[in-house]
């Protein structure tokens, strides 16, 4: 029989449909499902009893109080305690897992290298510790192995002097603070949030704007007036021309600060100037104070101060280490590149390779939250002095490094302890059973046990000396900012918590642009128009430091003349251009 294409074709197509009635490609479909889901390193779900482990989070200074869900040893759900977390806290059991991070490094190299330039530095040369989250019992630590070297220098970025209290203010005044969206503890802030007015001084129209009663578009780095127009510095006409807002809307907020108190002024970083302004409105002492601290051994009095990086002589810092592992806040590079030796060493410990990292010689690998044995410095809206440890939920992978380790002193958090323990004075509240308990009634091991199964202690709420006020308000400095024809955009970066994030919550802000993705800027409509770009238009944006590609999304809510860009706080209210590629 001669075999013609017509037959051929007759044959496949009778194959192909008699297949479909088969239960061949049917089991082939099933087969390869189960098969895909047992490949060799799908993770599996643990399964057994569930129980609770009870900690403290430490991806930022709120500090909330968490129930995780383990079944055996692994963490499979966070809850927050007394009040719900935000997503990053939500999700935070993802982050050991995450595949940005860093899992190895020259530790050994590295320590012998700081141990090498260290003893061989010359008389003048500096040994310095950059750390970016003070306040914590690690800096008290820094700043007492910084006392013990010859020219041993702390550097920190600025941080609160002084605290707020929300649940006491009928008006409260943000000046760019991102108040409903992690400046504060959220279940404290939320609680106290129908108690308010909130007006937002903003350059976008940020979520906390979006959220508040009142939204006040004033251009970009300019919030500084209004604390000025608070304490009378200047006038309503004045604070109208820098901003950018009309005469009336500042005349209208002045007369609702005064009327509707208790009134509170907040910023990002409680700067002295808003400080004046709460003292001139009468919030000293009751919407807002000094920072509390909890109490520290003796011995530690004699640590290093924070020094200026300002006054750190150029070309001085031969050994700089850099503790990355908890960022709260950045320093820019460039005035820090200033301070370096020729031959400076400099090794950053961070969770993953950004950041400064990309500065230093050596990137060591540093253990993350949930497997840290830190504590968290108070948060800027808690009045009361306070010590929570973040006690690990898993352990931490082999070969993880600390700036401790290189500097080979201790943690301090039993020291602490101990001190806060001795004073007698405040509550120890455990979150297993919801109780209080006064510190004097506890033997100092029982304490320190509860600290380490997630409790946490609390003093009282007394103000220090009247001093404390004037030591808030000191070193206070005004700058108004020109624009640049050459740059004429001012950029504007969203706030968002420093380090990695669960990879599930990356995807749905990549895929939604809830938050700009790294590569993506935002810009106004008619701005856009100007520089001949479009929505998901690719272009560059350049600066005095460099420039990079991003893709561009068209915003109304932004203001004319800015560019709303991902990253940190150092690199705000920097003078941009845009151009299309």
């Amino acid at each position: 029989m001669t075999t013609t294409r017509r037959g051929l074709l007759q044959f496949l197509g009778g194959s192909a449909v008699g297949a479909l009635f088969t239960p061949a490609p049917w089991r082939l479909i099933t087969d390869t499902a189960l098969w895909s889901e047992n490949w060799p390193g799908i993770p599996r779900p643990a399964r057994g009893e569930a129980r609770y482990k009870f900690t403290n989070c430490s991806l930022c200074d709120a500090g909330c109080a968490v129930r995780a869900r383990c079944i055996g040893d692994q963490p499979v759900s966070l809850a927050g305690v007394g009040g719900g977390l935000c997503p990053f806290g939500l999700t935070a059991h993802h982050l050991p897992f995450h595949p940005a991070r860093l899992k190895e490094g020259p530790v050994k190299e590295a320590a012998a290298a700081v141990t090498s330039a260290i003893a061989n530095r010359g008389p003048t040369e500096h040994v310095a510790v950059l750390d970016l989250r003070p306040g914590r019992t690690a800096s008290w630590m820094y700043r007492q192995a910084m006392a013990s070297i010859p020219n041993g220098t702390y550097l920190a970025p600025p941080e609160p002097l002084v605290a707020v209290d929300l649940q006491k203010a009928r008006t409260v005044l943000s000046l760019g603070a991102p108040l409903l969206d992690g400046w504060g503890t959220p279940s404290k802030v939320f609680a106290a949030r129908d108690q308010f007015r909130l007006i937002q001084a903003e350059a976008v129209e940020s979520r906390t704007a979006a959220l508040a009663d009142v939204w006040l578009p004033v251009a970009p780095g300019t919030e500084g007036a209004l604390a000025s127009a608070v304490t009378g510095e200047v006038d309503a006409a004045d604070a109208a021309r820098i901003t950018g807002l009309s005469a009336e809307q500042v005349e209208r907020l002045l007369n609702e600060l005064k009327e509707n108190g208790p009134a509170l002024v907040v910023d990002s970083e409680m700067s002295p100037a808003v400080v004046d302004a709460n003292v001139r409105l009468g919030g000293w002492g009751h919407t807002i104070g000094p920072r509390p601290q909890a109490p520290t051994p003796d011995a530690w009095n004699k640590a290093a101060p924070v020094a200026d990086l300002d006054k750190v002589p150029n070309g001085s810092i031969r050994v700089l280490l850099i503790d990355e592992s908890a960022a709260g806040a950045y320093l820019p590079w460039a005035p820090i590149e200033k301070k370096l030796a020729a031959n400076a060493l400099v090794v950053a410990v961070a969770p993953y390779d950004g950041g400064y990292a990309r500065h230093a010689q050596y990137v060591l690998p540093a253990a993350i939250y949930p497997e840290t044995m830190d504590d968290i410095p108070p948060a800027v809206d808690s009045m009361a002095a306070t010590f929570r440890l973040a006690a690990p939920l898993v352990a931490a992978p082999a070969g993880m490094a600390s700036v401790r380790e290189l500097l080979g002193i201790s943690d301090g958090l039993r020291e602490r302890a101990d001190a806060i323990h001795k004073v007698g004075q405040g509550l120890l509240v455990t979150y297993a059973d919801g109780k209080s308990v006064a510190v004097k009634d506890l033997k100092a091991d029982d304490f320190w046990k509860a600290l380490n199964a997630g409790g946490a202690w609390t003093g009282d709420t007394k103000l220090p000396a009247e001093r404390r006020r004037d030591e808030a308000r000191r070193g206070r400095e005004e700058s108004l900012r020109h624009v640049d024809p050459e740059y004429p955009f001012t950029v504007v970066t969203e706030r968002r918590v420093a380090g990695l994030c669960s990879p599930a919550l990356s995807q749905i802000y990549q895929e939604s642009n809830l938050r700009l993705a790294p590569n993506r800027i935002a810009l106004h409509p008619s701005d856009a128009s100007r520089c001949g770009v479009a929505d998901g238009a690719r272009a560059l944006i350049e600066t005095a430091s460099g420039k990079r590609e991003v893709i561009v999304t068209v915003d109304s809510s932004i203001r004319s003349g800015v560019v709303l860009a991902p990253g940190r706080e150092d690199v705000a209210f920097t003078s941009a251009k845009v151009v299309r590629i």
